[in-house]
């Protein structure tokens, strides 16, 4: 068995020593019998890196520049197609590019379907909590009133928005209300670029579209370690969790992923979910689910989402862990809890 190893390096915060990732999850890939990647394309975006490995024709060029459009397309305050919308006024009909819009059509469909676990809608509160890339600098001294939260969830939600595929604008009907595809917008990338190269291993900050096998292992949310490993193929993962981005007030860990209440998700639990790896066909599914089962936790609710969308799901708390469906990852630390 031929082991392919890359050469060690750093990307904002990121170690590399075949692959081993210190983001949302860590990766060693091993070739395999069969494995035919031969084009490697690296860089930045989304604010994260990318690492892609394919043997297909598209060109690096095409791919950087690619991920370098939708990047800005994305961004919920930058010169593109989502920031164009959050500035516009209430009633301004707004064109954006194809790509922009079936994003936003898988993301309204999945908040949906998740009563708003998952919301691209909910960018009033992330800047309410100073999560929003303006303003987070990883440290806060107090957190939002009652008032202020309310009065943010008021514009929240993908009801401010309307839709228009036979123009293909987006059109908001509130004024206040934002649009974010940050926990969609990497795995609808990996997801096209996949489309783009025909296979190998897609790697979109972390969130993956693997057709050769790769040994992956899951980040540990309180340590350095791994909780999880498993050699899979022809699959996609997104993991989320409250370890990357997040501040402290008062002892209190306050996270980027807000949930239905206007909260940060298990704010007020006991026994928060504190890192949701997904497994399924579509990494962007798997990117949107994993932010909505931070919010649901494990409930019936997170079991027939799962179930609806064909995905498996592996949370942990810190008390240990709860499978939903067939997760292909091996649990190497802490206690079943389901």
């Amino acid at each position: 068995m031929l082991h392919r190893r890359f050469a060690p390096r750093t990307r904002k915060g990121l170690r590399l020593a075949g692959y081993i990732l210190a983001l949302l999850l860590a990766v060693v890939p091993t070739a395999l019998p069969g494995c035919t990647a031969e084009k490697t394309v690296t860089g930045n975006a989304f604010g994260s890196y990318y690492a892609i490995e394919y043997s297909g024709d598209a060109e690096p060029s095409e791919i950087r520049d690619f991920l370098a459009r939708l990047d800005e397309d994305f961004s919920a305050e930058g010169t593109g197609d989502i920031g164009r919308i959050n500035r516009a006024a209430a009633g301004e009909a707004v064109t954006v590019a194809e790509h922009t819009f079936r994003a936003l059509t898988l993301a309204f469909e999945i908040s949906a379907a998740t009563g708003g676990a998952f919301d691209p809608a909910a960018f009033p509160l992330t800047v309410l909590w100073r999560f929003s890339p303006s303003l987070y600098t990883g440290t806060g001294s107090s957190i939002p009133s009652e008032d202020e939260i309310a009065a943010a969830l008021e514009i929240s939600g993908t009801e401010h928005f309307m839709l228009d595929a036979e123009n293909m604008t987006v059109t908001k009907l509130t004024e206040g209300a934002m649009l974010d595809l940050g926990a969609i917008g990497k795995g609808f990338a990996a997801d096209a670029v996949w489309d783009m190269t025909r296979g190998g291993v897609v790697d979109v900050g972390a969130t993956f579209r693997l057709g050769e096998s790769v040994k992956m292992y899951i980040q540990n949310p309180r340590g350095s370690d791994y909780v999880a490993e498993a050699t899979i193929s022809d699959i996609a993962i997104s993991t989320s969790g409250d370890y990357q981005r997040f501040y402290t007030v008062n002892g209190k860990r306050i996270h980027h992923i807000i949930a239905r209440d206007g909260y940060p998700s298990g704010f007020f639990s006991d026994t928060p979910v504190i890192s949701v790896t997904v497994a399924g066909a579509s990494a962007a599914v798997c990117d949107a689910l994993s932010t909505a089962f931070m919010v649901t936790a494990y409930t019936p609710e997170a079991v027939s989402i799962a179930a609806e969308y064909g995905v498996s799901a592996l949370m942990f708390t810190e008390a240990g862990y709860y499978e939903i469906g067939d997760p292909p990852f091996e649990v190497v630390f802490g206690e079943k809890l389901n």
